[in-house]
């Protein structure tokens, strides 16, 4: 089943939405009757395994009068991946007693009768960007070929999940699989370019306070401390969650109750700095140094050019509700 789940999720707008995508591939396979599959890619650290296993969070194996069953039947693909390494994986996940046994066809066999009886409305495969292979960099083709007919015999929609780019690769390298994924979707990090997106990561952080059980300290100013974060972990969930979880220990251990510029700084150089590789240290440099300048000359009346100006933090979107 993977590692486990977040004690506290953080189910920010866009995760809810997501969660809705996948809900309605399951009621619109259920609707037409062929299998309505499901594609998500995102960078690393994105929150996309967190992601898909709190959904299948929500729909747990249990016990009938008749044998287990399994709603949403979450994997990670192997790796290295072979189609009888799949088929193994799968039926040990599913409860086959021998996984291992017999020829690749007596295993296909089992694995459909497997996933029908046991009542499998989702199969989720996570870590999809296995599919190509590290050494060539090409799709895995029989692999994929193996996977559309699974998915065309029993009529289960599949979630598949990977790294930027890789998902789109491996469909692409397969018509017949790639028609089977109407739906594409990407967890993106949180940008900083306008007010609208900067407000989005704004509120993730409030809930982000929440979970780590500490609060930003008020000395630093709400505009300044959303640039500070976004340039630091780069809007990316995991690194935001790595860096104040630290933070917050740091914190607990000096015997401080509110992050600080000076604790945020530790916690960044003893967890993220050698990951990121920024050029400039965000909690410790004068504000103006982690402004961009804007890459657009302004010209006035008399056709004189200006040099770039530097980009300004969006205030609007930059106030933190101290809980």
């Amino acid at each position: 089943m993977g590692n486990p789940l977040p004690t506290t999720l953080i189910r920010y707008p866009r995760f809810n939405e997501l969660h809705a995508d996948i809900r309605l591939c399951q009621e619109a396979t259920a609707q037409a009757g062929e299998p309505a599959c499901m594609a998500l890619e995102g960078v690393s650290g994105a929150g996309k395994s967190t992601l898909v296993r709190a959904y299948a969070a929500n729909f747990p194996r249990y016990e009938a009068r008749d044998g287990t069953r399994i709603p949403v039947f979450y994997l990670e693909t192997p790796s290295p991946v072979t189609v009888k390494g799949m088929a193994v994986q799968m039926l040990t996940a599913l409860g086959d007693p021998g996984a291992h046994k017999g020829t690749l066809q007596m295993m296909n066999a089992r694995l459909i009768h497997y996933l029908q009886v046991c009542e499998v409305q989702l199969v989720i495969l996570d870590d999809f960007h296995h599919l190509i292979d590290t050494e060539t960099n090409r799709v895995l083709a029989r692999v994929s070929d193996w996977l559309k007919v699974l998915i065309k015999e029993t009529g289960i929609p599949y979630l598949v999940v990977g790294i930027d780019n890789s998902v789109e690769t491996i469909l692409r390298a397969n018509q017949q699989l790639s028609r089977l994924f109407a739906v594409r979707e990407a967890l993106r990090p949180f940008r900083f370019d306008n007010e609208a997106e900067a407000r989005l990561f704004a509120h993730f952080l409030q809930y982000a306070q929440e979970v780590v059980g500490l609060s930003f300290a008020d000395e630093i100013p709400a505009n300044e401390l959303l640039l500070r974060l976004h340039y630091a972990t780069d809007g990316v969930v995991g690194n935001v969650m790595n860096l104040l979880r630290f933070a917050a220990l740091l914190a607990n251990h000096a015997g401080v109750d509110e992050l600080t510029l000076p604790i945020l700084d530790e916690a960044f150089n003893k967890r993220l700095h050698r990951h990121m590789l920024k050029g400039q240290n965000p909690f410790t440099v004068p504000i103006d140094k982690l402004l961009p300048a804007r890459p657009v000359s302004r010209v006035d009346g008399a056709g004189n050019s200006s040099r770039p100006r530097k980009r300004q933090t969006p205030t609007a979107a930059a106030i933190l509700t101290k809980s």
